[in-house]
């Protein structure tokens, strides 16, 4: 049989053969590399950026000039202070630190650190995020997030704060240690399983030791590990944490009984406020009433005056109901078993993100002690606006995004530097005016006499409890250790310098007697701006 004609008379082309361009290759390889590099540095340096003024202006926090007293004239003091709260090794960070820090200026570099290591955190989030199997741009929300809520501002604008920052990474460093053995646990075997394991649990005890409430930063990655692990079934998932639960629990209770020994062979001196919770019902309550709050509303601050209150409880509210949308959604796409693992993480892992706080006896929700519960909040509300999303435009979304991490970013530093650095900086300065005028004798010795504000004298329309707005002056004893602490960075050359005056305080002027300078710290009103 003859091929037919007209298919004899087309024209036989080559087959295309695929020629690998390498310059191709190596430009692509070179972008993702730039962008790899760009997301770092922007991760890394933000939290520098955002809270530059606040980092950089003078001033110091209550415990700040206590600390640096301590930290050379009275070695130990620190560290066994800070074990007396179950702390020990956040009180050899303490001492470290400022036992090389020599004036109220030099605090700058502690809270440098602290933005630092913010820095590091959001980048490590990010990261592990991407392993989890997140997307790029849903892990760089929540890792931008995570380090302007108030929780991280207040790390970032108090010298103290930095090992909270530490601690959160350790936390970390022990889930993907733990998460990494049980991922081999049947390839590689029992030995290397336990070891890893015991290894995770030992990060986790250290974090422990040094802070307890960011050491439940462990919950966050575990909380982005159960919202992207969708292929999981139900049964694995709940072996799953299970597992992690249990590390949790393991490495707080064994970090209790560290303390527990080092308080029964008299060590460290156990202080009264390690006590657990037994009125249950008021807990609770006080946790729906202002803990979870305080977490949900993201970056609307509580006010203890309650001024923009509505807006606080409305934040709060939209946050909620977006959660609820999201959950709503993921039963829907994805299923029964999957709406019911989505729900239970989203009810479950901010309580046990807060469990310490829960256990513990006191009743006092600072921003400091919900980190790890906001940044679990965090992930799941990313995670239910990407899902609620995900059918509008590519540019919406990034517009809106942007718009989002803009106001942020500039709440996140004026909160810092407006209600933390600014205020505090106001009751430093009027010391360090008062200092200047004392006049040191060969003879005889000035009496100093400082009037004590009241919260009466805020300088800030907002206060919350001791960190946003709050006083560090209106006490028994900081008046005096601020003083001190300006006398000594006055006049670093005199040895004993304490010894060349006399100095008393209280809340007002007593009646008959003479001094030869009065610091009146009631005129921090004079400060007062609504911000």
């Amino acid at each position: 049989m003859s091929t037919p004609e007209r298919l004899l008379s087309q024209t036989l082309a080559p087959p295309a053969v695929a020629v690998p361009v390498p310059w191709t290759h190596s430009a692509r390889r070179t972008a993702v590399g730039v962008r790899a590099w760009l997301v770092t540095a922007f991760l890394f340096f933000l939290p520098v950026v955002a809270y530059w003024p606040a980092t950089f202006h003078e001033y110091g926090l209550r415990d700040d000039y206590s600390n640096l007293r301590e930290s050379h004239e009275e070695l130990g003091k620190v560290v066994q202070f800070c074990a007396s709260h179950a702390r020990p090794i956040y009180g050899w960070l303490l001492q470290a630190t400022y036992g090389q820090t020599t004036s109220v200026h030099n605090l700058q570099w502690m809270r440098l650190l602290a933005s630092l290591l913010l820095g590091a955190l959001s980048l490590v989030m990010y990261r592990g995020l991407r392993a989890l199997g997140w997307s790029s741009s849903s892990s760089l929300c929540v890792a931008v997030l995570v380090s302007l809520v108030p929780a991280s501002q207040v790390i970032a604008a108090w010298a103290v704060g930095w090992p909270y920052a530490a601690t959160a990474l350790l936390a970390i460093a022990a889930f993907f240690t733990v998460e990494g053995a049980l991922s081999v646990r049947r390839a590689a075997g029992t030995p290397r399983f336990v070891g890893q394991w015991a290894l995770g649990i030992a990060l986790m005890v250290v974090s422990a030791l040094i802070y307890q409430p960011s050491a439940l930063f462990y919950v966050v990655p575990m909380a982005a590990a159960l919202i992207a692990r969708r292929e999981r079934t139900l049964s694995a998932t709940v072996r799953w944490a299970v597992m992690h639960i249990a590390t949790v629990f393991a490495s707080l209770g064994l970090a209790y009984c560290t303390m527990t020994v080092f308080y029964s062979a008299g060590v460290f001196v156990k202080s009264g406020r390690i006590a657990f919770e037994h009125h249950w019902f008021g807990k609770i309550a006080w946790f729906l009433s202002e803990a979870l709050p305080n977490a949900l509303s993201v970056f609307v601050l509580n006010d203890n005056n309650h001024r923009d209150h509505a807006l606080y409880l409305g934040c709060a509210a939209v946050v909620g109901l977006i959660l609820a949308a999201g959950a709503y959604l993921e039963w829907r796409r994805h299923g029964r078993e999957r709406g019911i693992v989505w729900t239970a993480g989203l009810v479950g892992l901010p309580v046990l993100a807060f469990v310490v706080s829960l256990v513990a006896s006191e009743h006092y929700a600072t921003y400091r002690t919900v980190l790890a519960m906001t940044a679990v909040l965090v992930c799941f509300l990313v995670a239910s606006l990407r899902t609620l999303t995900e059918r509008w435009s590519p540019a919406n979304v990034r517009l809106i995004a942007m718009l989002v991490f803009a106001g942020t970013f500039v709440m996140a530093r004026h909160h810092a530097y407006a209600l933390i650095a600014v205020p505090q900086g106001n009751e430093w300065a009027l010391i360090v005016e008062g200092a200047k005028h004392v006049r040191l004798m060969p003879t005889a010795k000035p009496r100093i006499f400082a009037i004590a504000s009241s919260p009466a004298d805020l300088s800030t329309a907002t206060i919350y409890h001791d960190e946003f707005g709050s006083l560090s002056s209106n006490s028994e004893w900081v008046p005096k250790e601020m003083f001190k602490r300006a006398m000594h960075d006055l006049h670093p050359e005199i040895a004993n310098i304490n010894a060349r005056y006399e100095f008393s305080e209280g809340y007002k002027l007593p009646a008959g007697q003479h001094y030869d300078l009065i610091i009146d710290m009631r005129r921090l009103r004079q400060f007062y701006s609504d911000n």
